[in-house]
Parts: C-alpha cells; structure tokens; sequence
C-alpha cells in the first residue's frame, strides 16, 4: 500500500511539475504578445464604411520588417482587403504579399498560398504573428524565380467578423481575392496566371479554388493546385478523429464556424459538459496552445464529443457539401501525403486518389514515408510534411508556369488502404 502511495505521489509530481513548466512557457509571453497585437489593431480595423466592396480591393498596407533576415531581394507587405463571406456580403482579411525586387520586363506568375489551421484569435493570423507560418524556405525560392506569393489569413482571422473554418465558398473569395490583391499592388507586376498551394485545411481552401475559381475570378487563370497533406475527405477523417486528441484541437473550429452557415448544426446536440464549457475558448486559442490544452484534457481523460459528430442533425449534409469532388482533367493537381500523418490520416487520403482516379482526374500524388518526429509525434508529421513536399512543389509549380502538360500517376497503388 505505502508503495502504490509513494508511485502515485512521485507520478503526481511530474505531473504537476510539466503542468508548470508549459503554462510558463505558454504564459511567460503573453503580455508581450498582447501589447504586439494591439498596437496592430488600428491596420486591421477596417473603415466603416468601406471605401469599396470590390473584392480585392486594397484598404491599406504596409512594409513588415520581422522576414528581414530570412528573406533577400523580396519585399515583404502586409494588407487590409476586402473579400466576402459565404452570403456574398462585403468583408475584409488581413494578408501578406512576397514581391521579388529584381527587375523584371513582363508580368510575374504568381502563387497562392492557403494556410492550416492557426486559430482563430487575433495572434494567429499569419500576417499578424512574428513566427509566421509564412516564414518559409519556399518564399525564397519562389521570389528567386520571379514569382510573387501571396497568402491570405482567411475573412475572421485576425479582422472583426467571423472566421469561417472549411467553408469552401469564404476560402476561395479568400485566394482569389489575393491574387487580385497581388495585381492591384503598385509595382508589384502580378500577372493573372497563378497557382495555388495549400497545406491541411489550406488544401481544403486550395482544392475548393480548383473548382470554383473560374466561377468567383473568371479574369485570373489558375494553372494548377497543389497540397501537401490536406483535409479533403471530410467525413472518414471526422468519424475516425472526433474522439481523439485532434478532436479537442479542430473540433472547436468546425463547431464555432459550421452553424453559421448551418443552423441546424448545434453544439450541444454532440458536445459533453466539459466540451460545451471549453470549445469557444479553444477556437481562440492559437494552434500550439489549444493542442496544448488538447493534451491536459486527454491527459486528464476529457473527451470533446460525447458521440460521433456524423450521427447529429446537420453534420452529414455539411460534410457531404464541403468536401471537394473530384477536379476534372483539365485542372491538374499534386497531392503530397505522408503515411506518418496523425492529424489527416492518409487512408482518407488514398480514398481520395483511388475515387479522384477513378473519376478520370488529373492528379500526380507524392507519398512520403516516415518523417521525422519530435515530441509531438504524429501530429509533427503533419506540420513537416510541407517542409518536406515544397521542393517538389516549386518543380512542379514551374512546370505549370511554362505551359506543360502533367500526366497522372493513377497507376501506383497508395501505400496504406483507403478509408471507407
């Protein structure tokens, strides 16, 4: 008996004191952090009224310093614009735009970027935050061939409104409308040839951009979309993560932003008490913290969901409607997945090519054996699966610059078997 007490009293311990050490780090930058963001509060407040509701319109930019070291021969601004929600109603999103400065005699290419998920909170949107997911080694490369790159943070993040998290028609008003915001930018010569690259739920935005581009922004001309690890098959990914670790991380996204263009869809129809109190506060919380919560609360044995999301009113219907079908050939697509991913498992992912093949799309797709890992373990995968896929990327983003044609790899059978 005096054993167990001892194990239980040293395990308490060790507990307490990683509790300790990570609200430390969690918290020892907080003020720092606030007073950052609120001395940028005043450019991401918009005008009312707006001085335009054209999309792409540019409210006001500015030069951003914290790339200097990383970055040579690029300017580096950040903007307010506007874009429009799901009802078509005039918003504005922050963003950055990458504008090569060497010469140039003709109109530079230019590729989209579409983010994962960050959080909804005002630090997380990329153009806001001085670790910037944005701070990366592709920007480089990309500005070295002449082309511009242009990131939206999506309408709500970082902007008053609300953020609309794998809602297909606000992600592509957001990339489109970058693109226009790159061509509207005094000197920047961003022509109206682009690509679009997206990562986790920024593949979502980018796949939905594949189908609907021509629709939104029938000036530009997409050439290609390529992702790296991204959430596309909604359904299988949700009904094998909603009682995992990942549910307390993403789960609060979807339940904020889905009944805002689902009604039906109500939190506490699936939520336990303990996830109905929590779920808002995570949304707001920047990715690192809200997956540091996730780990305190399965530590503690919380779940999120008291049952599978799929059996509720309203879920079905959106998954089905949100989830991107096939590209048709004349849009071609390289998907890159790692087998590792613990965040969007790669059997949803082979789901994906087998139907996408079948259904006679253009797709190449890159699978990435055994990343390497860190102490978050599955879920670092999923972050360094962009680090590893941007190289092919870049290939693959010049070819389409240059007019060639892609053939699909339909004939190699994805490593791990499709969901069902």
């Amino acid at each position: 008996m005096r054993a167990l007490k001892a194990i239980l009293i040293v395990a308490l311990a060790i507990v307490v004191a990683g509790f300790v050490s990570l609200t430390i780090a969690v918290v020892a930058p907080k003020e720092e952090t606030a007073q950052e963001q609120s001395e940028l509060d005043p450019f991401y407040t918009p005008p009312n009224p707006l001085p335009s509701t054209t999309p792409g319109t540019i409210i006001r930019s500015e030069p951003v310093t914290y790339f200097e070291d990383a970055l040579t021969n690029v300017k580096v601004v950040r903007t307010l614009s506007v874009s429009r929600d799901p009802a078509g109603a005039a918003q504005v999103t922050g963003g950055l735009l990458f504008i090569p400065t060497a010469p140039t005699t003709g109109e530079r290419p230019v590729v989209a970027y579409a983010h994962g998920t960050s959080g909804f909170g005002d630090a997380c949107a990329p153009s806001r935050n001085p670790d910037s997911p944005m701070n990366m080694p592709f920007i480089q490369t990309m500005a070295d061939q002449g082309w511009v790159v242009t990131a939206t943070d999506y309408v709500g993040l970082g902007t008053p409104g609300d953020p609309y998290y794998l809602i297909a028609d606000s992600e592509v008003e957001d990339v489109v409308n970058s693109v226009r915001v790159a061509q509207a930018f005094p000197g920047s010569q961003a022509g109206s040839k682009y690509v679009v690259m997206g990562h986790s739920q920024g593949g979502h935005s980018a796949i939905w951009t594949g189908a609907l581009s021509e629709k939104l922004a029938p000036e530009l001309e997409l050439l290609g979309v390529t992702v790296s690890a991204p959430a596309a098959e909604l359904a299988p990914l949700l009904d094998q993560q909603w009682s995992t670790l990942i549910g307390w991380v993403i789960g609060p996204d979807v339940l904020v932003s889905w009944p805002l263009v689902y009604p039906e869809i109500n939190p506490a129809d699936v939520l336990t008490d303990n996830g109905l109190g929590e779920y808002r506060d995570i949304a707001y919380k920047c990715i690192e913290a809200a997956g540091l919560t996730a780990q305190i609360q399965t530590a503690f044995g919380e779940q999120m969901f008291a049952k599978n999301p799929l059996t509720a009113p309203g879920f079905g219907d959106a998954l089905v409607e949100q989830t991107p079908k096939p590209l048709p050939a004349s849009m071609p697509m390289l998907m890159t997945q790692a087998v590792g991913d613990g965040v969007v498992l790669p059997n949803t992912n082979a789901k994906l090519q087998v139907d996408w093949c079948k259904a006679g799309s253009n797709l190449r797709v890159n699978w990435l054996g055994q990343l390497a890992t860190g102490a978050l373990g599955p879920a670092e995968t999923h972050a360094n699966t962009l680090l590893a896929a941007w190289p092919l990327e870049t290939d693959w983003i010049q070819e389409r610059f240059a007019g060639k044609p892609q053939t699909p790899n339909c004939a190699f059978i994805p490593p791990v078997a499709p969901a069902k």
